[in-house]
């Protein structure tokens, strides 16, 4: 291949706006390549995976090269140097006394293909060795029987099959020119090498494709799949919110590019948001890599604030269309549903709170889009949705994990002992809150004056769940008769959507700002003073940023804002921990370090840099179905002014700049469209002393 296209693959590279990280190469660390239908997932020391939706194609993909006359080939993990990660690509700079080395990982954003493109300076021939161990299965719980490989020696393409030949993926490259076996049937589980050539410096595209057509077609011009990623993320940056605020602005960054980079599509399944990403190794789930209900949502209200309508409505749109005939919404749903009954599997609709927390999300899309058609077309979904959450109530109007199924609590010193927890009452309250808006905006009066009474009677049984010692609300009611009363994160989103009494809001505002829940990277499920507190304990004691970004919500509305900015300013010096621009799914609570199998690009971990920003710091409370903007920002005195460009509520586009002071400043200016705005400046607050944090580092 040409030494041209090498230098127009650096070119492309160097032109784009995007954020960029550059940093020396850690072997452990995360990265990935990610487009809608195929995703390359690894590590910084050049081994990946590599998935063509649904299907698993191949694990251990790694590169060496032979120097000279050498009988054993140099593993190129061994020179890595520098690591440089792009919203669109990851590039590995391999360093070596005889060449240099690029490689560059990325994905189409729309075709089901994926590659390495390398860009190798030398001055003597090389010869390389790509091995892997092939895999040729789909996402679980679906699975292969009789999988195979062909060789094409011709044009260097393995193509991989199945029993009945509905999907044959491929890896292949001009370069590739010996192969070490290929398999009739039932892929061994060892390597398989692959060896190619170079007499001097050029550029190979390695490609992994979901069939010999869609290679062909990208092998034509395989720099076309850079620029077009590329293209996708400079669009996307281009017509979402534009943050300016140090030190947050990048961070802001990474996280809207993470959540965009959560779609996964496929001809059986559609197009929807998954949870998270990470290597799956010897299994077959790539972390969180299949559709879950309740993390879209949360994604969902991240995007409504950065602007992505589009995506947040195909988003909500795809769990309508899997909504259950007695108007459940989904909790989980595998990439690989169209190969098996997903439905026939207990963890489809096993979660309480979906669907109460799908007619909250539902009034925040509204509120922020002014979509009155999207309410029209889906009232009856909407309707069946909120029929369903009163199957789960209980005498005094709170829901029932019982009736429902599983809300906080999964895994742990409490799993199977539940009957109904603060989490869930939280949701309800806000899912029935938003039901009433949304039977009012459709002119359902007696639905609307119906939900408010509920909505009354909850909010009065919730708050005799108030603990007056401690000041906090009970975690959880148990099958024993007992309350469990321990400090916990999860009574964040009664305290901040809950609309309960502002002075039992303000006491369980400041016990979650202590200390004993409180860590300086986020708040903690259950404080070290509870009976079963762990700080590895998946759902015991562990800090996760999507908790963690209720509770900045809650101290943000209710009187403990310089504990929120903190803790916001711990999570975006946690953000790269597990992988350059990732928020991890969660940390431990003891020392700030991801836990022990936490998925290193978690999207419902990005959204804590998002939500809390915009609803508590910026103070922005749209309200397109009437026309207006509230803004009631919370800054702290010593920071810089803040910078907001293209925010969008409704039709209505406008910039916002926010100086603070005594009082603060907002300056709004409306780009384009119809918006009464309505500011209420405040003034800024004295922060707590700024901590700076290192991996390791304990509260």
């Amino acid at each position: 291949m040409p030494i041209r296209y090498a230098l127009f693959l650096l070119a492309a590279c160097a032109c784009t706006a995007q954020p960029l990280i550059v940093k020396p190469a850690q072997p452990g660390k995360y990265i990935a390549a990610n487009g809608r239908r195929a995703a390359l997932l690894g590590f910084e020391d050049g081994s990946l995976e590599a998935w063509v939706f649904p299907i698993k194609l191949l694990r251990g993909f790694r590169l060496s090269v032979y120097v000279d006359q050498a009988l054993d080939p140099l593993p190129l993990s061994e020179l890595v140097e520098t690591a440089e990660i792009r919203p669109h690509a990851a590039t590995l700079v391999h360093a070596h006394p005889a060449f240099t080395l690029r490689q560059t990982w990325t994905a189409s954003p729309d075709k089901p293909v994926a590659a390495v493109l390398l860009d190798v300076e030398t001055s003597r021939p090389l010869r390389f060795r790509v091995t892997f161990t092939p895999e040729m299965q789909p996402m679980w719980p679906a699975s292969f029987g009789g999988t195979s490989t062909s060789w094409d020696a011709k044009s260097g393409v393995l193509t991989f099959t199945e029993g009945q030949r509905r999907f044959r993926p491929v890896i292949g490259s001009p370069a590739f020119r010996r192969v070490s076996e290929q398999v009739g049937h039932q892929l061994p589980e060892r390597t398989v090498s692959v060896e190619f050539d170079l007499e001097g410096s050029g550029a190979v595209p390695i490609l992994f494709a979901a069939s010999r057509k869609d290679y062909d077609e990208a092998v034509q011009a395989p720099e076309r799949i850079l620029l077009d990623a590329e293209a996708r993320f400079r669009a996307f940056f281009g017509r979402t919110a534009e943050l300016a605020w140090a030190p947050f602005s990048e961070a802001y960054d990474w996280a809207r590019a993470a959540i965009e980079r959560g779609w996964a599509c496929n001809e059986g399944v559609g197009c929807g948001l998954v949870a998270g990403w990470a290597p799956s190794g010897a299994s077959q789930r790539p972390g969180f890599g299949w559709h879950f209900g309740g993390d879209t949502m949360m994604s969902v209200w991240a995007m409504l604030d950065y602007g992505d309508f589009e995506g947040a409505r195909a988003a909500l749109d795809f769990l309508l269309e899997r909504q259950r005939a007695d108007g459940k919404i989904m909790h989980e749903w595998t990439q690989s549903a169209a190969l098996l009954d997903w439905p026939s599997y207990p963890y489809g609709y096993y979660h309480a709170d979906t669907t109460p927390l799908f007619l909250h999300t539902a009034e925040l899309f509204l509120r922020q889009t002014g979509d009155r058609q999207w309410l029209e077309q889906h009232w009856p979904q909407l309707e069946r949705a909120w029929r369903y959450t009163l199957t789960m109530r209980d005498g005094d109007g709170l829901l029932s994990n019982l009736k429902g199924g599983a809300a906080a609590v999964e895994t742990g010193a409490l799993s199977g002992k539940v009957a109904r927890d603060v989490y869930l009452q939280g949701v309800w309250l806000a899912g029935l809150r938003g039901w009433a808006r949304l039977a009012r905006w459709k002119g359902a009066e007696t639905e609307a004056l119906e939900a408010g009474k509920m909505l009354a009677e909850a909010r009065a049984a919730a708050e005799r769940w108030f603990v007056p010692g401690p000041g906090v609300f009970a975690f959880a009611e148990l099958r024993d008769g007992t309350r469990y009363e321990a400090n916990s994160a999860w009574q964040a989103m009664l305290v901040s959507e809950g609309g309960i009494r502002a002075g039992l809001a303000r006491r369980a505002a400041a016990a979650m700002a202590s200390p004993k829940l409180m860590t300086p990277w986020g708040a903690r499920l259950f404080a070290t003073d509870s009976p079963y507190y762990n700080p590895l304990g998946y759902n015991d004691g562990s800090v996760w940023p999507f908790v963690t970004s209720q509770v900045l919500l809650a101290l943000l509305r209710h009187g403990q804002a310089p504990a929120a900015l903190a803790a916001l300013d711990g999570l975006r010096q946690a953000t790269g921990l597990a992988g350059a621009g990732f928020l991890a799914e969660y940390f431990s609570g003891d020392r700030l370090a991801p836990g022990p199998r936490a998925v290193p690009h978690q999207l419902f971990s990005s959204i804590a840099l998002i939500h809390p920003l915009f609803a508590g710091v910026l103070g922005l409370a749209p309200d397109a179905m009437a026309g207006r903007l509230e803004v009631a920002p919370q800054l702290h005195c010593g920071s810089a002014p803040l910078m907001l460009r293209g925010y969008r509520v409704g039709d209505a586009l406008l910039d916002a700049e926010f100086h603070p002071g005594r009082p603060n400043r907002v300056d709004v200016q409306l780009r384009s469209g119809k918006l009464g705005v309505h500011v209420q400046p405040g003034s800024c607050f004295d922060p707590l002393p700024p901590r700076r944090l290192s991996p390791g580092m304990r509260p």
